[in-house]
């Protein structure tokens, strides 16, 4: 049975830029070669329209980050995004079950270094663009979280060079 991860449509409350659209689906189907068929098309259609903007202009979303340690290479998520509010809507799959491919320890400190598998990582923008965001972004949507231990999750295979 896969594990439901949720890709955020717009920036959470409590970050500067709460409630604008982070084009994280569109930058997560760009990534993974999506083409829309029956995923609720027309609830998504705005999503939808930015992949190919989103493919030439922007980095695609490589990989997302989660508290916790509940993830293994090998497994398989269901990518979802919620239709309404979140938490209080229901949840909309946006594309088949997708295996993951890697699995990285990451620890975010207080004074913002980055341990990626217990080694001290150095770029912060690489590992903001590779989840899609912009380094400001990056330390605005983590910094209300410090200290922060969770995972990198990957579903495709590149060479992440952490």
């Amino acid at each position: 049975m896969s594990k439901v991860i949720i890709i955020s449509r717009f920036f959470p409350v409590g970050h500067k830029r709460q409630q604008e659209k982070t084009d994280f689906l569109a930058k997560f189907w760009a990534n993974h070669g999506i083409i829309m068929q029956n995923y609720h098309l027309e609830q998504l259609i705005d999503d939808y329209a930015n992949v190919s903007k989103i493919g030439f202009l922007m980095n695609p979303k490589k990989h997302t980050i989660r508290k916790g340690n509940r993830f293994k290479k090998g497994d398989y998520f269901s990518p979802r995004v919620w239709s309404g509010r979140p938490y209080h809507s229901k949840q909309i799959i946006v594309a088949p079950d997708t295996k993951i491919k890697e699995v990285y320890q990451i620890e975010i400190r207080n004074d913002l270094s980055i341990l990626i598998d217990n080694k001290a990582f150095n770029s912060i923008d690489i590992l903001a663009n590779n989840d899609g965001l912009n380094k400001e972004d990056f330390i605005n949507w983590f910094s209300n979280q410090l200290p922060f231990k969770g995972q990198i999750i990957c579903w495709n295979t590149y060479n992440i060079n952490y």
